[in-house]
């Protein structure tokens, strides 16, 4: 049934009858939903996910400001910071599901993607997220977006890869086909 005919058939019904006033809040809501699900699929696709030469998408398209194995005031990094303009779109590097979604400790909303295989990807820094603890993603499908930008202009995203639960450099995931 299409918007105009719903729309329709619920100016038919409400010239026969009335209803009660829980069931047209009921069939006003479902309108309401109906017609966003319309506006939705209406939508443009988003652009492509960003990729690195030659492999699987990369999480954000940015600059790599901290590289895996940097020292640190913490020790070594056990992954890749990113810089990105702030508000950037954080997009899946692998298919799977999510683990986690929400806010952690100080590293603001974080999202842990398994990928399978003993593979997770730990993105932190997001401000807004946009895929919930158990869905299903696919690569280079968006789970969150960056906040505000830091002193230097530009906003952090960090990235660990964890291979059977040790930290590995994600580079090389980046670089391979998959």
């Amino acid at each position: 049934m299409t918007a105009s005919l719903l729309g329709s058939e619920i100016c038919i019904r409400a010239r026969r009858e009335p209803l009660p006033p829980e069931q047209a809040a009921v069939e006003r809501r479902e309108q309401a939903r109906q017609l966003e699900a319309a506006r939705q699929a209406a939508l443009p696709a988003p652009g492509p996910a960003p990729s690195a030469s030659g492999g699987r998408a990369v999480p954000v398209a940015g600059t790599l400001s901290r590289d895996f194995g940097d020292s640190g005031a913490g020790g070594p990094a056990r992954g890749l910071t990113y810089a990105a303009p702030a508000g950037a779109r954080v997009v899946s590097p692998c298919q799977g599901s999510i683990a986690f979604a929400g806010p952690f400790r100080s590293y603001g909303k974080l999202v842990i993607v398994d990928c399978g295989g003993g593979v997770h990807f730990v993105l932190a820094g997001l401000d807004r997220l946009d895929a919930e603890t158990g869905a299903r993603v696919l690569p280079g499908e968006p789970v969150g977006q960056l906040g505000a930008a830091e002193e230097n202009g530009r906003a952090s995203l960090y990235v660990e890869l964890r291979r059977n639960g040790t930290p590995a450099d994600p580079k090389g995931w980046f670089r391979s086909r998959g």
